[in-house]
């Protein structure tokens, strides 16, 4: 991802549409035509209005509606992402995280 991508985008949610913040954990420095340029590869996009989060996953960021979020793939996806971000996380997110947070292992 781009960390000019910032600037643009907001919350996706219709009730919202807030502005962003951005908590970037790995990037790379590529180089095009003799110049380098960020790129973020793993990052966590939190909405500074309705508190969803949103992760950046192999440069990607995942910013779908809560309910396609919320199995299959994309599930697993986010949940590999928390378990092993989680260190960095905020704990309000893992714990209360909308639409989801980090379901424990009992």
């Amino acid at each position: 991802m781009k960390p000019w991508l910032m600037e643009i985008l907001i919350c996706p949610m219709k009730e919202c549409r807030s502005e962003l913040h951005l908590d970037v954990f790995e990037k790379h420095t590529a180089q095009v035509d003799g110049k380098d340029f960020e790129e973020i590869d793993e990052a966590l996009i939190t909405c500074t209005n309705c508190n969803r989060w949103y992760p950046v996953i192999g440069g990607i960021p995942c910013m779908l509606p809560d309910d396609l979020r919320m199995t299959g793939t994309q599930r697993k996806a986010e949940d590999d992402f928390l378990r092993r971000w989680r260190e960095r996380i905020p704990s309000e997110i893992l714990e209360k995280g909308i639409p989801f947070g980090l379901v424990t292992e009992s």
